[in-house]
């Protein structure tokens, strides 16, 4: 059965969007959810590790409000890993080139087609592909905002203001200059949490693993590295043994429940905001080991909702 506790009102409000990256199914909306399930079962992480870091927005908000010491990102896509080093590591290289790079077709199609192996170069390519092509996607057939003509309302440039990527760059820089990035490594999953598990337990710090894994549905069409059925069952097994607490999050597949029914873990289904064409709820799977999970499931709210919760607060 799942243990629903009621949501407390001192949960952190989202200080600002950290993450450079616009990426399929990001998670930031999730923030103050697992911030309230971190607090709800006594758990203060030493090392939150995000093996499936993509645009890493749950580990970035958490370690910038303070809610986790040190934040631990691997990713399997090496332009992904590259980008996160780089950043962290080397980021006055990475916003000159955000400040000056020639935002068009025949650069996007240069970077599109690259064989890059040098840390920076690829870090780049994920960075301008990410921000210039349809929804974000990295996939070899994702095609440029705008199309090929450039004729859309929406070009090319529309998701690329160089100043607010700076900004954002140099924030998530100042993450690794408090101390509060622990690594990044190009790894799978299992590996990754192999490693931080080894590690943790040598220099005595709790661990919390949030697992973000490409969608059961569509994976295929969004990312460089394709997530096979089988990939799912891996996961599903090592986390099966993973002791240390871990959430993970889902598309709704009935697949994904199959999977984990067996396992010793709660389970809710939490809305979140699809802000595409139109911005409405869609809903999505949390799984977890921990014994409660918050009660406040639906994580956006309309113009109105905010109204009206606005006005009580005035209330009270």
């Amino acid at each position: 059965m799942l243990a629903a506790v009621p949501a407390k009102p001192d949960v952190p409000v989202r200080r600002q969007v950290l993450s450079p990256l616009r990426y399929p199914g990001g998670k930031r909306r999730l923030v103050p959810y697992i911030a309230a399930l971190l607090r709800e079962n006594d758990l203060q992480p030493g090392l939150f590790i995000e093996p499936f870091a993509g645009g890493a927005s749950v580990a970035l908000e958490l370690a910038a409000l303070g809610i986790v010491k040190r934040i631990a990102l691997a990713d399997l896509d090496p332009w992904v890993a590259s980008f996160w080093n780089t950043v962290f590591y080397d980021c006055d290289w990475l916003c000159r080139r955000v400040e000056t790079i020639d935002v068009r077709l025949a650069t996007w199609d240069r970077l599109k087609h690259t064989k890059a192996q040098s840390r920076r170069w690829q870090a780049l390519a994920c960075l301008f592909l990410n921000r210039t092509s349809f929804n974000g996607a990295l996939h070899r057939s994702a095609g440029p905002i705008g199309g090929r003509a450039q004729t859309s309302e929406y070009d090319l440039a529309c998701r690329f203001p160089r100043h607010r990527l700076v900004r954002r760059l140099r924030a998530c820089e100042e993450l690794a200059k408090d101390g509060k990035v622990a690594w990044v490594r190009c790894l799978s999953a299992e590996h990754a949490i192999r490693d931080a598990r080894r590690e943790a337990t040598e220099a005595g710090e709790t661990t919390f693993f949030y697992l973000d894994p490409p969608f059961w549905a569509k994976s295929s069409h969004l990312y460089r590295y394709r997530f096979f059925d089988f990939h799912h069952e891996e996961l599903a097994e090592a986390l099966r043994w993973l002791r240390e607490p871990w959430l993970l999050s889902y598309d709704l597949a009935d697949e994904v429940v199959e999977l984990y029914e067996k396992h010793d873990v709660r389970r809710a289904n939490v809305e979140l905001l699809y802000t595409g064409a139109r911005r409405a709820g869609y809903e999505e799977l949390v799984i977890t080991n921990q014994s409660a999970l918050p009660s406040d499931t639906k994580l956006w709210h309309t113009k109105a909702e905010w109204k009206h919760r606005r006005r009580a607060t005035l209330r009270t």
